[in-house]
């Protein structure tokens, strides 16, 4: 019996043998292979390189990356740490970095069972690896390959170079924290303490050694507790490892982080121009791949300095009284024809890193009313700028919208509906658009303009058509969707870079030429955007409220937008206003304006009610501003597919009737009748009522004369404000304009708690 197992056994084992053997033999070739292509070793190449430099539109040098005051950036020798900085590195990077050849194999394979235990990725790269990674794949995603590669480049480093050349080429290209002025030691000593590196203490460098374990999460500025306990880990190590002893440790982990700190985050490089630097980081990142912080590069922008100046101290209340400070807000301004931006808002009083509210998405209002609801009716439906629509009552399910001005009008046209904000007209328009063309239709011609659709669900949906946005819209969409219309409907992709040199290859990417080149007609013809464009030009030119303070610009078209919190919340601010936003174009320029509050607003109570004239106001200052420059720009001629009747504009080749229903009794016996329904409205929001502190409510201007607002109210937004919220959750990750929380305040999507906006 035991014979015959044995037996059994025999053929098994040599299967086994053989397939060991043959993952031996293949793991040698891979790896043989991988060696064979990894880059040949360089030591000059780990030599910290030069700043990045960031131009403005004129060329002139706007931001340089990782640098002083002084624009340069400084590295030190070996001889200029402290041995403290020394130790604490060690302790928390690679206890074993004096004994090993620059692969760790110990510490591999602890990190490696502790992550089949735990499920974690915890790491086990030496100092040594983490120089070569930041060198030759600082942008490469983690793979087994590249790992190898990795380890076949720090063992020729550590063959190479000493321990102590080693540690300094590491610490002199490493980021301490989330600011680009906290990479390389040297720097992020003057950024955090002012001081030099030889002159650091214990529990300074302690932090420091600390924050390299995650930069971003141990940035003391933005996240002090958990940077304080990430130091006092440091201190525990330093005693196990025999750096220090336990009353050392004891007495460094007495001192306050934040009275060692800096009194600012952002004393030097202008934090003016913060808002668009970040913006152009993160363009860049997406454009080559390459991070303008670790790759050496010159980069050629479309800044236009003293634009973005104006707009930073506009939003930092320098150039305007908000009355606020809760307030947030974001915007953009964008060249109309070539999708070039010149200035943005990131927010109030915006630094290097935080949110920026210029890419943020908010609930837009009626902002949408033009492109989304009558443009689409232009393109799909042939409608003309005189068809009419019956103003009426309407409901679907519980969803039963109102005007403003809590009255219905009759049989009203395009034209008229635009010009007055009218829920109801809009709402209808947008029920035919989509019966037409259907959710991808919609989703089609949004993307067409610029706007991310990715996250928006059921654009089908009739709150869509006055704002009731699952995500929303941020300014910088919304200028590129108003840049679209004005233009004629031709796309060209906003755009802050006009090109990009990388110093250290030569190469360079000409982003503006290869933008101009790809620019393309959107789902909107000719015809159909010329017409959206001469509606709002027309009643921009004759309106009052928020569009006088328009008056003194040439050429210009704006829509304002204003939207609510939703009625549904039991926390007192159901119906209030939230949002408000003005866009307006010339031929040279879009600028798109958004204010409002994020989930302060609730624990505050606070409304954007008594503020409502403010994006007008903020609007005219700037574009009042760049009408100083001299320009010959026109827009784009009338297309020879449009025919002018009187006042009107249809297609040729359309039918040039007017209704697009008959005016039905009801309507026709309500048309002056106001809307006592109360309890709908509580559902919907009014641009009128009277909780928006409106006193003009039977005007059909807008009744606001006293506000100086075109947009009396608006509507109930069960949606979120996406992307409101923490100025300090960022596009980089930070967190310090606020304390409000990103994401959804109310993530109802139904008809009957959502998205009924304004006007």
């Amino acid at each position: 019996m035991k014979t015959r197992t044995l037996k059994k056994l025999k053929p098994i084992r040599i299967i086994g043998t053989i397939a060991l053997a043959s993952a031996i033999v293949l793991a040698g070739v891979l790896g043989f292979n991988i060696y064979k292509d990894t880059e040949a070793f360089d030591a000059d190449k780990l030599l910290s390189s030069g700043a990045s430099v960031m131009y403005d539109s004129n060329g002139e040098v706007m931001y340089t990356y990782g640098s002083d005051e002084n624009g340069t950036r400084e590295n030190i020798t070996y001889d200029d740490l402290p041995q403290v900085l020394v130790d604490a590195v060690i302790a928390a990077e690679d206890s074993r970095f004096f004994e090993h050849n620059g692969f760790d194999l110990p510490r591999i394979a602890k990190a490696a069972i502790s992550n089949l235990a735990t499920g974690g990725r915890q790491g086990g790269s030496t100092i040594t690896q983490q120089l070569i990674k930041k060198t030759y794949f600082p942008n490469a995603e983690k793979t087994y390959t590249r790992k190898l590669s990795e380890v076949f480049l720090a063992i020729q480093a550590d063959k190479q170079l000493s321990k102590e050349e080693i540690l300094t080429l590491y610490l002199n290209k490493i980021y301490f924290g989330r600011s680009t002025r906290s990479i390389g030691i040297a720097a992020a000593c003057k950024y955090y303490f002012n001081k030099d590196v030889s002159e650091l203490t214990l529990p300074e460098a302690a932090l420091l050694a600390g924050s390299l374990n995650s930069p971003y999460n141990y940035d003391p500025y933005y996240c002090l507790d958990k940077a304080t306990n990430r130091r006092n880990t440091i201190l525990n190590l330093m005693v196990v490892h025999g750096y220090i002893t336990q009353e050392e440790c004891d007495q460094a982990k007495q001192v306050k982080i934040e009275n060692t700190l800096c009194t600012s985050s952002s004393t030097s490089n202008n934090s003016t121009l913060a808002a668009y630097v970040d913006l152009v980081t993160e363009e860049v990142k997406e454009r080559t791949g390459l991070d303008p912080k670790e790759v050496q590069m010159n980069i050629y922008t479309y800044c236009d300095k003293d634009t973005q100046e104006l707009a930073t101290a506009i939003a930092n209340g320098d150039k305007y009284d908000y009355s606020d400070e809760d307030m947030r807000m974001g915007g953009a301004i964008q060249s109309s024809q070539d999708g070039r931006i010149v200035a943005i808002i990131g927010g109030r009083n915006y630094s290097y890193g935080l949110l920026n509210f210029a890419t943020a998405k908010q609930q837009p209002g009626s902002s949408v009313k033009p492109f989304l609801d009558y443009g689409l009716a232009f393109e799909n439906l042939d409608w003309c700028t005189g068809q009419t629509i019956v103003d009426e009552p309407y409901s679907k399910g519980n969803f039963k919208p109102k005007n403003w001005d809590r009255k219905f009008h009759g049989t009203v046209s395009v034209t008229s509906a635009l010009e007055n904000s009218w829920n109801i007209p809009a709402i209808k328009t947008y029920e035919e658009v989509t019966k037409k063309i259907g959710k991808s239709g919609v989703v089609s011609a949004m993307e067409s303009l610029g706007i991310d659709m990715s996250k928006q669900k059921d654009p089908a949906n009739l709150s869509y058509a006055i704002g009731g946005w699952t995500t929303g819209i941020s300014p910088l969409e919304m200028a590129s969707t108003y840049a679209t219309i004005s233009n004629n409907g031709l796309y060209t992709e906003s755009h802050t870079i006009n090109y990009i040199e990388i110093v250290q290859t030569g190469r360079v990417y000409n982003v503006d030429e290869d933008i101009q080149d790809e620019a393309k007609q959107s789902d909107y013809s000719k015809a159909s955007a010329f017409m959206v464009r001469e509606v709002m030009l027309d009643y921009t030119k004759n309106g009052s409220g928020n569009y006088a303070y328009l008056s003194g610009i040439d050429n210009v078209g704006a829509k304002t937008g204003t939207s609510n919190w939703a009625s549904s919340k039991g926390n007192g601010m159901g119906g209030k206003s939230r949002d408000l936003w003005m866009t307006a174009y010339t031929p040279d320029y879009v600028c798109s304006v958004w204010m409002g509050f994020d989930k302060t607003g609730i624990d505050k109570g606070k409304t954007t009610s008594r503020y409502k004239a403010y994006p007008g106001k903020v609007v005219q200052m700037l574009l009042k501003h760049l009408q100083k420059n001299d320009s010959n720009k026109i827009y784009p001629e009338q297309p020879s597919t449009v025919i002018k009747d009187g006042n009107e504009y249809y297609k040729k080749g359309t039918s040039h009737s007017h209704h697009a229903s008959e005016t039905t009794e009801e309507a026709t016996e309500e048309q002056t009748t106001e809307n006592t329904d109360d309890t709908t409205s509580q559902d919907t929001g009014n641009q009128g009522t009277t909780d928006q502190g409106n006193t003009d409510q039977s005007s059909q201007n807008q009744g606001t004369s006293d506000q100086g607002n075109s947009e009396q109210g608006t509507t109930d937004q069960g949606t979120t404000n996406q992307g409101t919220t923490n100025q300090g959750t960022t596009n980089q990750g930070n967190t310090d304009q606020g304390t409000g929380s990103q994401g959804n305040q109310d993530s109802s999507t139904t008809p009957d708690t959502s998205q009924n906006t304004n006007q």
